[in-house]
């Protein structure tokens, strides 16, 4: 007969194995003329965009895409017209602030060299949807499970002390019950927060 306590401890054991084979992340939420710029070194455009089209939000949108040595993703309210669309797209490789090419563009994703995104939106709500999209991601990988998204407030906080915040595998805990995340804020630092993840209640806490 199984002993439940060894069932337990071999399911903790197999989740902390998966650490070796999550990637670290860094994030990088900056303001800007139009918006927010964010930063994410392990998400992919198209897993951005479906975080960003939560609860139909932009159903009335046109969408823009392009593929290339960078692949991106553009989302305007309304219909446009073609030269709209070229000035969008000519937009995106030649400058730094792509949404001030039309100001119906909510929201603009490329793909980076590291395999990450960087993201254009004008709302600081969206910037927060893609950082509690991946590390949504981020636990569900460490805990081989569906987690649900982290509370938008939540994430605000992490930002309070800058512009960048830093997840390393190495400073993440799994333990029967919760997920404890280090939270640094330089890359030569220690983490300096945690995030929690309760497992059983699928809730996010701060401490």
């Amino acid at each position: 007969m199984n002993n439940p306590s060894n069932n337990a401890n071999q399911i903790d054991n197999d989740r902390q194995d998966l650490v070796a084979f999550v990637r670290p992340i860094r994030i990088s939420l900056i303001e800007n003329s139009e918006g927010w710029n964010v930063t994410i070194s392990s998400l992919s455009p198209g897993d951005a965009m479906i975080a960003l089209t939560r609860d139909g939000l932009f159903e009335e949108s046109t969408i823009l895409c392009g593929a290339g040595a960078t692949n991106w993703v553009a989302c305007v309210d309304g219909p446009i017209e073609m030269g709209d669309a070229n000035a969008i797209i000519a937009s995106i490789s030649s400058s730094s602030t792509p949404l001030a090419a039309e100001c119906r563009m909510h929201s603009m994703i490329a793909s980076n060299e590291q395999g990450g995104i960087s993201a254009h939106v004008r709302e600081y709500d969206d910037a927060l949807a893609l950082v509690a999209e991946t590390l949504r991601q981020y636990a569900s990988n460490l805990l081989n499970c569906n987690a649900s998204t982290p509370d938008f407030g939540l994430m605000a906080t992490l930002f309070e002390r800058g512009d960048d915040i830093f997840v390393r595998p190495i400073e993440s805990e799994v333990f029967s019950t919760f997920l404890d995340i280090g939270i640094s804020f330089s890359s030569e630092s220690a983490a300096e927060q945690a995030l929690i993840y309760d497992i059983h209640s699928d809730t996010w806490h701060g401490e």
